[in-house]
């Protein structure tokens, strides 16, 4: 049988155990007796030299795999036997064994064999990991987490942590002794006088700005590095006096980090990140990757400058202040380990500053806060269901069993009938067999006629219908553009000369509204109200005249029998009569310039008073200072008619008495 083995000879040890098994009294020691000697084997293939060792190993490990299969051996032989090799091997054989481990996962979790070999792939696997180093194999050690992750099912109490339990065996050494701190932290802050430095600088070289580093204190160097303690082990945060120690070194330390805030990177900067993260993606080692930092005090400045560094920290707090604020049940009852108001209050204050102070550290802070806070959720579900006792996810999966997929019947292709993938496709492409005399059709004529157009418009217009100026459809901006093309194509009278005396059109509402008006004169459907309100206003404007002309003959005086002066008489405006008039008109100023059909400047800081003079004198000088003419031109405005008819009736009178008085003596 030995012999048989040694070969891997599979059908001669089938006819050997048959042979054996007719001699036998048990079957079960048939089955001994053969593992026996595959371990044999197992153990002469351990001492082979490395360079052999992976190969014979995996022709034996094939072999007694079959060997299970076929029943010729202990179901829990394949996995003893790489126990054995894993054993006797050194760590570099180990790398390469456990390739045989991470080839066959998927004959491990076949039904039948996985209820046997579950504890035992865990078992070698943590003596495995008990042998290496966490700093010095870290890769290997990684090999095997994640080949447990991969092979033992998700609910598999052994692999979350279920009891929270947290390693207080990592410890941060760092230089605690006050004498030795302060010597390197005075060598570090230090800077070289330029004579001392002008022997190690080269041709070219610029002297780097030392007023940009960091200035760390003893009393820094060991609040920073004293935090550890609690990270690792947050279950001491929450005596009383511990959470003292830790929120003051806490707060000294984001302190520190908010007052010294990373510098953006340069373009060069950025362009090399950029190069270097590509040539991580194809396969390259991550260069800022450490297990563990160095806690020298001349170091400390430099990893403060370091955005990776600062990242891990403040993720070691965010971390921690979830696991602070969180609910869980394996937290000890009996230690009150709750935070009260206060404490709570502070964490949530100071996890707000770190992620404050992670989109502040370039490069992608932003970016990366995000991810950070996407991660965290995850680990607050996580709790939720360890919380819940780990419920296995498989019993809320569907009871029913699986349904077939129907297929979508294929519809036949018919060349006759044009398919274009969308209804509205194929009915544009189908509209007409001529697509362009289908766009010529007059059903796209979209462009209303004008009269139908501008009704609603003119009888906002008419005073009668009492419209309210803000909910008229001339104030709307998207109105007015419409308006202008419709009535630049129909209206004949849109586009005229210009006059060269008048001022240039600046308000579009007002210049709309009045090619409106002119146009709806050339329609008859519109002609018969618009004379019927012409009328109307020029019946008010011979009202308004009459009862001006009443008011200044119930004032006129009569200062003899024989003559008087007539008051009705056309009047030259003097400047004076102009600025009597700006004076008293100074509060209608806006009323004014509607009458003038003016524009008042934006960002005229002059007074009213000057405003109207000016607007008034322009208004004078092209219409020959007619004093009648200005009347008839403030008539549309009732209160300034009113108050420019009362200033002018007492100027112009007592200049009219004063004339005649001098001509009667």
């Amino acid at each position: 049988m030995e012999t048989v083995i040694e070969n891997r000879d599979l059908d001669g040890l089938k006819e050997v155990v048959k042979a054996e098994k007719k001699t036998a009294k048990d079957d079960e020691f048939v089955l001994l007796k053969v593992d026996g000697f595959l371990k044999k084997r197992g153990f002469k293939v351990a001492e082979q030299p490395s360079a052999t060792k992976e190969e014979l190993a995996r022709r034996h490990f094939h072999f007694v795999m079959n060997c299970s299969k076929l029943g010729l051996c202990s179901k829990n032989t394949p996995l003893s036997t790489l126990q054995d090799l894993l054993e006797m091997s050194s760590i570099e054989e180990c790398k390469q064994i456990f390739s045989i481990v991470e080839e066959n996962m998927n004959e491990f979790k076949q039904p039948g064999f996985i209820e046997t070999a579950q504890n035992n792939i865990l078992r070698f696997c943590n003596d495995l990991l008990r042998r290496l180093s966490r700093t010095a194999e870290t890769s290997f050690c990684g090999r095997i987490m994640f080949f447990l992750s991969r092979f033992l099912p998700l609910t598999e109490k052994s692999g979350v942590n279920f009891m929270g339990h947290f390693n207080t065996l990592n410890v941060t050494n760092y230089d605690e002794s006050e004498t030795d701190g302060e010597a390197l932290l005075a060598a570090t802050s230090s800077a070289p006088t330029p004579t001392e430095g002008a022997e190690d600088m080269e041709t070219g070289e610029i002297e780097e700005d030392n007023s940009k580093e960091i200035q760390v204190t003893p009393e820094m160097y060991r609040q920073f590095w004293s935090l550890q303690k609690f990270m690792s082990n947050p279950n001491s945060i929450y005596e009383k006096e511990k959470f003292l120690t830790f929120k003051t070194d806490l707060t000294a330390v984001l302190t520190l980090m908010t007052s010294n805030k990373l510098e953006k990177l340069s373009s060069e900067e950025e362009e090399a990140l950029e190069n270097r993260q590509k040539k991580q993606q194809k396969g390259s080692s991550n260069d800022v990757f450490f297990t563990k930092y160095l806690t020298s005090p001349k170091l400390l400045a430099l990893q403060l400058n370091d955005s990776s560094f600062r990242r891990y920290f403040l993720m070691q707090a965010i971390i921690i202040f979830q696991y602070l604020t969180a609910e869980s049940r394996f937290k000890p009852p009996a230690k009150k380990m709750v935070l009260n108001e206060d404490q709570a209050k502070y964490v949530s204050e100071c996890e707000d500053k770190c992620y404050r102070l992670l989109a502040d550290t370039m490069p992608r802070g932003t970016a990366f806060v995000a991810g950070l806070k996407r991660i965290m959720l995850r680990e607050q579900e996580w709790n939720t269901w360890k919380n819940a006792n780990c419920a296995d996810f498989s019993e809320k999966a569907d009871k029913g069993a699986m349904q077939m997929y129907k297929k979508r019947q294929r519809i036949p292709f018919n060349p006759n009938s044009l398919d274009l993938g969308t209804p509205e496709l194929t009915k544009l492409w189908t509209n007409e067999p001529d697509v362009l005399k289908a766009c010529k059709s007059d059903k796209r004529k979209f462009i209303p006629k004008l009269p139908d157009f501008i009704r609603d418009p003119i009888d906002e217009m008419d005073p009668e219908q009492q419209v309210e100026e803000q909910y008229k459809q001339i104030n709307d901006s998207a109105f007015q553009w419409r308006a202008a093309r419709l009535l630049m194509h129909k209206s004949p009278g849109y586009v005229t000369k210009t006059d060269t005396k008048t001022d240039p059109t600046t308000n579009i509402k007002e210049f709309l509204e009045r090619n409106m008006y002119n146009a709806a004169k050339n329609f008859n459907e519109f002609k018969e109200s618009i004379e019927n309100r012409e009328k109307k206003e020029a019946e008010a404007r011979k009202k308004v005249e009459e009862s001006l002309k009443r008011k200044l003959d119930s004032s006129k005086v009569k200062p003899s029998q024989t003559s008087s002066p007539n008051p009705y008489t056309d009047t030259i405006l003097s400047d004076e009569h102009l600025t009597q008039l700006a004076r008293d008109l100074s509060k209608f100023k806006s009323n004014l310039a509607k009458c003038f059909g003016t524009k008042l400047p934006a960002d005229d800081v002059t007074s009213d008073e000057k405003i109207c003079f000016k607007i008034l004198k322009s208004w004078a000088e092209k219409n020959g200072r007619s004093g009648r003419s200005l009347l008839n031109t403030l008539i549309t405005d009732l209160d300034v008619i009113e108050v420019a008819q009362a200033s002018m009736k007492v100027r112009f009178f007592s200049e009219k008495m004063k004339n005649f008085s001098e001509k009667s003596f």
